[in-house]
């Protein structure tokens, strides 16, 4: 035998869930009513534009999957002017401040900010704050800070 208080919990429940089954659908956008699905989808889009930055991540995210495994001299014969804007071969700056680390190699902070670490200990090609200088790729992944004498050091990027 079913408790008294069970029995009404169960009819109280049988009796909400129908009722919300019953109840009409309230439309809570004026999207929503369209059935056809491109249409509600560009009425959605209308009406709450994408976000810039998460359709260009999306549109990178794509295009990095297409270029995965390419190195830099294809991918500048695929688009020579797209990647001389975002694939620079080389950069210039002026020199913002000068250090040496105990252990000889000088560390270069250019005015954009990046610090390069001039791997090779070694006095040739003296430097000054407010110098201009040019960093260049180099074979394998390597770089060559070029100094206003036009005497190349190999340099990693440190920051």
């Amino acid at each position: 035998m079913l408790h008294p208080l069970r029995f009404t919990a169960c009819v109280a429940m049988f009796l909400a869930v129908t009722h919300a089954a019953a109840a009409p659908q309230t439309v809570t956008h004026a999207c929503a009513a369209i059935t056809g699905a491109s249409e509600r989808l560009a009425c959605y889009d209308g009406a709450f534009p994408p976000v810039p930055d998460a359709v260009d991540m999306a549109s990178e995210r794509e295009r990095a999957l297409k270029e995965f495994g390419l190195n830099k001299s294809q991918l500048r014969e695929r688009d020579p002017e797209r990647m001389s804007v975002l694939a620079p071969d080389r950069i210039e700056g002026a020199v913002a401040r000068m250090s040496v680390r105990p252990t000889g190699e000088r560390l270069v902070t250019l005015d954009s900010g990046q610090v390069w670490l001039l791997t090779e200990v070694t006095m040739k090609g003296p430097l000054n704050v407010g110098d201009r200088v040019t960093i260049r790729e180099a074979s394998l992944g390597s770089h060559m800070l070029l100094t206003p004498a036009n005497i190349a050091l190999r340099a990693r990027r440190i920051q």
